[in-house]
């Protein structure tokens, strides 16, 4: 800006050189012709002098009428408005501040994009439920969710990976997936049981650094544990009656039992066979919870049906007052209808009930209360007089074949199933099961149903 105007200002300039020329020249010719009578080296120097004189002013006036006018220019452009498109300058600066306006709203759109995409991605990271840790080729932490944070803990951005979590597998699965090979293992942290998935990230064919995935797999670790237990047991509870009754079976054909013995062994496969019935069919209603097929037909049931649940306990009572501990049977509470499947809660109050008679002394007591709270909650609470269960127990009771002591169910002819079925139908009702119970002071188990 200041060139310019030094420009424009030497056109100013050299006309009065030119001037000033033209007056010496006019001089000395007025000389030469004895016109006038001047010393020449007098009027020599006054010229030089006079000209050096005009040449210094002239490049001090330009200079300091350049330095006002850029100051003036540059004051003008700092009072531009590109957000409400004002401009209050030259008219020669628009076409420049226009043009400024539109690289800074293409710079403001840009940033508003990544912003937003920055946003986004930060939003679903925090809330994935997945632990997921971003590193860089060295194994430096560069960022972390939430759900990461809750399995390492806090501050554990721009630490290396393999400090966090000091365990040779997963340090030596770091180390496989920044070479490049994508790494799948499991770990525990605070009694929870993590799938981790490792994946090298790539650019330009060059590995950059690593994703690791933290999938929460206790539920399904124990659900498979679970199963293997459950098949275990099952193959073992079916494999006893069914190994008695091939045996008495193979006795009687191969006529090796007497005469007098075959009614007695009928019995015993008649026995056996009815156990062996009574586990499969509780096997098949696990299975039904388990797969959630029982939900379709309680709850047609349950919107369907309403019934006395009084009269309900009452047969399940009649059922079981003929049996060979003649243990009495005591129904007290109070009468009222509940909606629910008839079918699923005769099966609860005949479990609670017969474990009842089952584990009782000769000549107990068995006392079935139903009530109703302010709350809505149906009350079931079934309490025997029987041989109790220690404290340390409490916990697995309603776990599937878990049994107090091994050889009580192969005298009652229990499966070791009815306490987990009714904790599943207890369950499917939204509600709750407790037990109350001391070593050779008898039991409680109450369920609270919510109808």
């Amino acid at each position: 800006m200041k060139k310019r105007i030094y420009l424009s200002l030497l056109w100013v300039i050299v006309p009065c050189l030119l001037l000033l020329a033209a007056a010496l020249i006019y001089l000395r010719f007025l000389y030469s012709n004895n016109i006038v009578n001047v010393n020449i080296t007098d009027y020599t120097v006054i010229a030089v002098l006079v000209t050096a004189a005009v040449v210094l002013l002239s490049v001090m006036i330009a200079n300091r009428a350049a330095a006002n006018l850029t100051h003036k220019i540059i004051k003008s452009l700092e009072f531009i408005d590109l957000e409400n498109n004002r401009m209050t300058m030259y008219t020669e600066l628009i076409p420049f501040a226009t043009r400024i306006e539109k690289q800074d709203q293409t710079i403001r759109a840009r940033l508003e994009e990544i912003s937003n995409r920055t946003n986004t991605i930060e939003t679903i990271m925090g809330n994935m439920q997945e632990g997921l840790l971003l590193i860089d080729i060295d194994g430096t932490v560069l960022s972390a969710n939430k759900s990461a944070h809750r399995v390492f803990g806090g501050n554990i951005e721009h630490k290396s990976v393999v400090h966090i979590y000091r365990d040779d597998s997963f340090q030596s699965s770091v180390k496989k997936c920044i070479a490049g090979e994508n790494v799948e293992m499991q770990i525990e942290s605070e009694e929870r049981i993590y799938s981790v998935f490792f994946s090298p990230v790539l650019s330009n064919g060059n590995i950059r650094g690593a994703v690791i995935l933290f999938y929460d797999a206790t539920e399904r670790s124990r659900a498979e544990k679970q199963r293997r237990e459950f098949s275990a047991n099952v193959s073992h509870e079916l494999k006893t009656p069914l190994t008695t009754i091939s045996a008495i079976s193979e006795m009687i054909a191969q006529g090796i039992a007497k005469e007098n013995d075959i009614k007695a062994f009928a019995e015993r496969i008649t026995e056996q066979s009815g156990r062996l019935l009574l586990l499969i069919d509780d096997i098949i209603r696990l299975s039904e919870f388990d797969e959630g097929k029982i939900d379709d037909i309680g709850k047609t049931n349950r919107e369907a049906t309403l019934f006395d649940l009084w009269e309900l306990a009452e047969t399940v009572v009649d059922s079981l007052r003929d049996n060979p501990g003649n243990i009495k049977i005591e129904q007290t509470g109070e009468r009222f209808d509940i909606s629910a499947s008839r079918r699923m809660i005769d099966e609860l109050l005949y479990n609670l009930i017969d474990n009842g008679v089952k584990y009782n002394k000769e000549n107990g007591k068995v006392t079935v209360e139903l009530t109703k709270d302010k709350n809505d909650l149906c009350r079931i609470s079934v309490s025997d007089t029987g041989i109790g269960i220690s404290s340390e127990h409490h916990p697995h009771v309603f776990e599937r074949f878990y049994r107090v002591e091994k050889s009580r169910s192969k005298k009652t002819g229990g499966t070791g199933l009815g306490l987990s079925i009714v904790k599943h139908i207890t369950e499917y009702y939204n509600g709750s099961v407790e037990i109350k119970s001391n070593e050779e002071s008898g039991t409680t188990i109450i369920c609270y149903l919510s109808l």
